[in-house]
């Protein structure tokens, strides 16, 4: 029987059998496939060791930009190196060039299994999960490094020696290493997606400036959805969701969760400004917030005062921020009047440390000197002098007020659009179109997209061909000529499961 295979791209690669040796490690089995690799489970064949080896497709292998993004992921978890994050340990190539990692392998579920059984979670349990990914992102922060794809199926529910939820941090595919001299920075626009719709700030959105408030952004979503088990904006396609990220405000979550206080609403909608400057400095200061929150409704206990254990450092100037009020941090339907937790408001002012007997004596001495300006004003007015001559009045015309100066008119420029059209073609008719995991259209024809200065990768399925990808920066109006493969034999394969995405859907077991 010959080795399974996965199809990625119009491409085939071949899946590693039961008893295949990568690196130290014997393969044992498949845990997952995404659109840009494939994950093996394996062991240490002399001490046990259970591993994921996680292997790219062959086509991006020989792509040096994407290599080198590959690379940069498992660089980045190891410049962390963060108890939350999973590790990285080693890093090679098969003897048919496709490049691979070794990482940790995690007993447990997604968090997105567990919001899609549970629907919601109690905001005690929650606490718990949220402040091991803050930890985590804090640490990334703290070593300049975003992850911009933060969202429920990249944090994975693993367990620790006492049976307790152990959450890890997944999937530092599109991360941003942010210092300026670091020479990787110009590869995360490398045919990568943007991310992930649901989770994306309005500056992912627009692709530019994106630093490490945009997880900010995305922990907001996070904690919304796992309290209300929605999105805070969902449609039916990519297009929308991205516009409602841009100009839209969520409903509140306690619209949705009874549960829920609006001081916990407060918190979110923080987290989820659209400016990015008037969000939290630090994901520390959010959990303490939405701690506070919980305990003040009786939700959860007190928020513990030192269990932080990520030196974020100061935040820079430009990054300074103030916490919520009524009028810059309300999500809609937030009742008015709400404010925010005295706990994160900045201390009253100090009282003044001078003597009660000196601020006695100060006061005495302003009373006298005011009676004797009073005695000397009443002497001088029981013996006036004589009346001073009157001054000759002289009129003046009136002088004509001055002509309002003329302003040239101003030309209003025209606003640049928000969206830019791809004309596809080369695809058979019905062909659809995909980024992100969500359908954008169908081809031939044109397409619809968020004018953005990243590049975008389009996947396009047809029935009877093999699914392939294209990659466009969709910064202007233009044409793309994609050419899709027939199956051989007129069917067989399956495609990929969510085309668009980077990762697995959980690569450690589950659904897939």
């Amino acid at each position: 029987m010959s080795n399974p295979t996965t199809e990625i791209g119009g491409q085939v690669d071949r899946d590693l059998e039961a008893g295949e040796r990568v690196g130290e490690y014997e393969v044992e089995g498949l845990l997952g496939k995404g659109a840009f690799g494939t994950v093996f489970k394996a062991v240490h064949p002399l001490i046990g060791k259970q591993v994921a080896i996680k292997v790219l497709a062959r086509r991006f292998s020989v792509d040096p930009e994407m290599l080198e993004r590959f690379i940069a992921e498992a660089r980045a978890v190891n410049q962390i190196r963060n108890t939350h994050i999973i590790d990285i340990f080693s890093f090679g190539a098969l003897d048919d060039g496709r490049q691979y990692y070794v990482m940790e392998y995690l007993d447990g579920e997604a968090l997105d299994q567990l919001i899609d059984r549970e629907k919601r979670i109690p905001i005690g349990e929650a606490l718990a999960i949220l402040r091991a990914i803050a930890k985590a992102l804090d640490a990334a922060h703290a070593k300049g490094i975003a992850h911009r794809d933060l969202k429920a199926e990249n944090v994975f529910l693993g367990r620790d020696s006492d049976g307790g939820v152990f959450p890890k941090l997944l999937d530092f595919g599109i991360a941003k290493l942010m210092a300026p001299e670091d020479g990787l920075k110009h590869k995360t626009r490398t045919g990568a997606p943007m991310g992930t719709p649901y989770y994306m700030s309005p500056e992912q959105c627009r692709g530019k400036d994106v630093d490490h408030r945009t997880d900010l952004y995305a922990f907001g979503v996070l904690v919304y959805l796992m309290l209300t088990g929605v999105y805070p904006f969902d449609a039916d396609d990519y297009m929308s969701i991205l516009m409602k990220q841009l100009s839209d405000q969520p409903s509140a979550p306690s619209t949705l969760n009874a549960e829920l206080t609006p001081e916990v609403d407060n918190v979110i909608a923080w987290l989820m400004q659209k400016d990015p400057a008037q969000r939290p400095p630090d994901l520390r200061t959010a959990m303490r917030a939405l701690e506070q929150a919980a305990a003040n409704a009786g939700l959860a206990t007190a928020p513990p005062t030192t269990s932080w254990d990520v030196q974020t450092g100061p935040t820079p100037r430009a990054f300074e921020t103030q916490p919520p009020n009524t009028s810059s941090a309300r999500i809609t339907g937030m009742p008015r009047g709400q404010h925010t937790p005295e706990s994160l408001l900045p201390p009253p002012a100090r009282r003044s440390l001078v003597p009660r007997f000196v601020l006695g004596g100060l006061a005495a001495l302003a009373i006298g000197v005011v009676i004797v300006i009073a005695t000397r004003n009443t002497a001088s007015s029981e013996s006036p002098g004589p009346a001073p001559a009157p001054s000759p009045v002289v009129t003046q015309p009136p002088t004509p007020p001055p002509s309002p100066p003329v302003k040239p008119p101003v030309a209003t420029p025209e606003p640049t659009p928000q969206t830019v059209i791809v004309t596809i073609t080369g695809v058979p008719d019905g062909t659809e179109v995909f980024a992100g995991g969500m359908t954008v259209g169908a081809a031939p024809g044109p397409v619809q997209l968020p004018r953005i200065a990243e590049a975008m990768v389009l996947t396009f399925k047809a029935d009877g061909y093999l699914p392939t990808s294209a990659t466009v920066v969709p910064d202007h109006d233009q044409p793309l000529v994609v050419k899709l493969k027939k199956k051989a034999g007129g069917g067989g394969g399956k495609g990929i499961k969510r085309p668009g995405r980077d990762d697995i859907e959980n690569p450690f077991g589950g659904k897939n």
